[in-house]
Order: structure tokens, then C-alpha cells, then sequence
């Protein structure tokens, strides 16, 4: 699980930062072939997991994948997981959490 978000972040930060927009272009090309393949196999594995990613309880899995979605979407350009139905409903089950949602309240607005 920790190497799929790498491979998610690896992914799309491959071309967020790149430069030259014709490799660019090609990364993201790349990046949009390949990230449904890990996307999917995650969501099936959140609702194989009676909503989280291991043995139906939350775990560090759980936060670090919700914890870096905004980045990602900030990245990507776009809700990562917008037809994932598992990671979305896995998303607001930890968003939802009393000090996850205080802090998402009450924390300083950034770029990212």
C-alpha cells in the first residue's frame, strides 16, 4: 500500500514539475494510462476491507492516502478519485473524523 501512493505521487508529480512541455505532455499521457490500473485495485481493496484499506479498521494507510489527495488533486488538476467509489467514501469517513474536521476547519488557508 505505502508503494502504491508513492507510485500515485511519482506519477503525477513526474509532470506537474516537469518543464519542457512536450515531455510534459508525454508524462502526463503516461500518468493518465497507468493510474487507473492502481486506482481501481486500491478501491477494490478499500471494499474488500469493509472500508479502509486493512482489516476493516483505520490505520496510517488510510490518513497518509487522504492526507496527500488535496496535493494530488492540486497536482493532477482534478479530483483524483472522482469515480472511485470506495476511496471517495473512505475519504469522508477520515475527513470526518472529530480532530481531522477541526483542524480542516480551523487551519490556515494555503496554495495547496
Amino acid at each position: 500500500m505505502p508503494l502504491n501512493i508513492h507510485d500515485i505521487r511519482h506519477k503525477i508529480a513526474a509532470f506537474h514539475y516537469e518543464e519542457d512541455e512536450k515531455v510534459k505532455t508525454a508524462k502526463r499521457k503516461a500518468a493518465e494510462e497507468t493510474l487507473p490500473f492502481i486506482l481501481e485495485r486500491l478501491d477494490q481493496q478499500v471494499k474488500e476491507n469493509d472500508g479502509y484499506f486493512y482489516d476493516g479498521t483505520l490505520s496510517w494507510a488510510d490518513l497518509t492516502f487522504v492526507a496527500l489527495l488535496d496535493y494530488l488533486n492540486f497536482m493532477y488538476k482534478s479530483d483524483l478519485i472522482e469515480n472511485y467509489e470506495n476511496l471517495k467514501l473512505l475519504e469522508k469517513k477520515v475527513l470526518l473524523l472529530p480532530k481531522i474536521k477541526n483542524w480542516i476547519e480551523r487551519r490556515p488557508v494555503s496554495e495547496f
